[in-house]
């Protein structure tokens, strides 16, 4: 363990960025797969998944800007 890095934060901040970026990927895709199907459930669905994209945009960005 170096006394300059903490490689737990460092190993948490590394899980945390991924798991949130894939998911939130994810998320915004299966939005375009809802939309692109035509169907009400579809459309509902992808509301669905952009509120979520939309409210994971707005934690992270809370995150870093909270002084």
């Amino acid at each position: 363990m170096n006394e300059f890095l903490d490689l737990d934060a460092l190993w948490k901040v590394l899980v945390t960025s991924l798991v949130a970026g894939v998911g939130l990927a994810t998320l915004f895709s299966l939005a375009l797969v809802g939309l692109s199907s035509g169907r009400v459930s579809g459309r509902a669905g992808a509301g669905a998944c952009l509120l979520l994209v939309a409210a994971g945009i707005g934690l992270g960005l809370y995150t870093m800007l909270a002084a």
